[in-house]
């Protein structure tokens, strides 16, 4: 964290060295996002205020930021379109959402405009794809990837981390007959769905979602990937504090009896102190768990998949979108193309606890650590968009529901489950 710091000190000098010329002479614009910038309280929050203040400096354009909270700000945004009500010129929006905007007309296309910046051929290919509908428009502008991988003890996995989900069962007993586990993970609600259940969802095959949204998943792909993880608990692969709320499922790993988690790119800034194998300990804050990962003890794997299958990293996109109704699209779209500047978008992503989305960007010294590079090794190769649901929250929490409720009780039958969920939330959203 404190390397961020540094590299947002040199930013605020450099913002205003060079700028777009369409920045120039451009109205004063209204941005809605989740950062804080009035009263900085992370590094999010400062870098809005840094590249607020940097755009003032550079063009004499206003930017006035107002904060909405970020479980709200994508369903509010798409109200005030609807309702014809203050609709902010430019808003941050979250790309899992791209089904619910698309389906209900919130944002503006921005396919021609993108397509001719010269940043565009800069853009992560997973990070487009997450802005981009299934019949190939781009309706928002990615600026930051979190995604998903997996970190391991390598004392636990002294060959690696196992190449399969099929592998790691057959491991499995080896580290149990030590009183140990596999690995641990968040095994209900929305979280668990995307971080420990998508890649093994998408490697099977099984889909969620169809093209217009709606839902899909009563399949039997589906019911293999349930069944598959009913194995993990039956056999003791996992401890069963993963099925319980909260972030307990932690610890396992943090204290190093079970061998993995399969995480985010942002765990190691929550998940500390932890203990390696050996007994040392790394209580740095947000630097244990990279510190032990530069000293050889944890090392990191794509996320978990059936052999056969691609392992499926989550591109949770950060991105900006200009909604239907701005009041002044163009000077937006300038403002857009003023963070879009590679030190500034890398900034955000430094800020964010993610890749950012210009693959340039990652040439600054703080993506240059073994745990960035190999974030972006896993992006690259595995990048993989969130399902395209119409209404996103309510598709990934009814699924999540499905599989606690068939963890919980192995004698439900999948596939009457995942059809009546299936059945409920496609009619709720005719």
């Amino acid at each position: 964290m404190r390397r961020f710091y540094m590299f947002l000190l040199l930013l605020v000098v450099l913002l205003s060295v060079t700028v777009p010329v369409a920045a120039q002479d451009q109205p004063a614009i209204t941005v809605w996002t989740k950062f804080n910038s009035e009263n900085p309280q992370n590094s999010q929050d400062e870098w809005m205020r840094a590249a607020i203040d940097g755009y003032l400096e550079a063009t004499g354009n206003q930017v006035t930021n107002v904060f909405q909270a970020f479980d709200v700000i994508n369903s509010a945004l798409n109200l005030a379109v609807q309702a014809g009500g203050d609709v902010p010129d430019l808003s941050y929006v979250d790309a899992q959402f791209l089904g619910f905007y698309d389906y209900n007309g919130t944002l503006t296309d921005l396919t021609d405009w993108i397509t001719q910046q010269s940043w565009y051929d800069d853009l992560a290919p997973g990070a487009l794809a997450a802005c981009t509908t299934p019949d190939g428009r781009v309706i928002c502008v990615p600026t930051a990837t979190p995604s998903t991988l997996v970190y391991y003890w390598t004392e636990r996995y002294p060959d690696g981390f196992p190449t399969s989900a099929e592998a790691l069962l057959e491991d499995c007993s080896r580290l149990t007959d030590q009183g140990l586990y596999a690995l641990t993970f968040k095994g209900t609600e929305s979280f668990g769905l995307e971080v420990a259940y998508h890649s093994l969802i998408r490697s099977s095959g099984a889909a969620i979602s169809d093209e217009e949204g709606r839902a899909a998943w009563a399949n039997e792909a589906m019911v293999g990937v349930i069944e598959y993880v009913r194995q993990l608990f039956a056999d003791g692969c996992v401890p069963e504090i993963a099925l319980a709320s909260g972030f307990d499922f932690e610890n396992s790993f943090k204290d190093s009896t079970a061998g993995a988690i399969l995480a985010g790119t942002w765990t190691y800034v929550f998940s500390n102190p932890v203990t390696a194998p050996d007994g040392t300990l790394y209580d740095l804050g947000s630097d244990s768990i990279l510190t032990a990962a530069e000293e050889g003890q944890i090392a990191f794997a794509p996320p978990l998949a059936f052999e056969g299958g691609s392992p499926a990293a989550n591109v949770y996109a950060t991105a900006w979108a200009v909604p239907v109704g701005s009041p002044n699209p163009d000077a937006a779209l300038a403002f857009i193309n003023y963070t879009m500047q590679s030190t500034l978008n890398g900034a955000f992503g430094a800020a964010y606890g993610s890749l950012p989305s210009l693959i340039s960007a990652r040439d600054a010294e703080i993506f240059q650590t073994d745990y960035w590079v190999t974030v972006a090794e896993i992006m690259d190769a595995y990048g993989t968009p969130m399902p395209f649901l119409v209404e996103y929250d309510r598709g990934i929490s009814a699924l999540a529901d499905v599989f606690a409720r068939c963890l919980a009780d192995p004698s439900l039958d999948i596939m009457t489950t995942l059809q009546e969920a299936q059945d409920n939330y496609n009619a709720a959203i005719q």
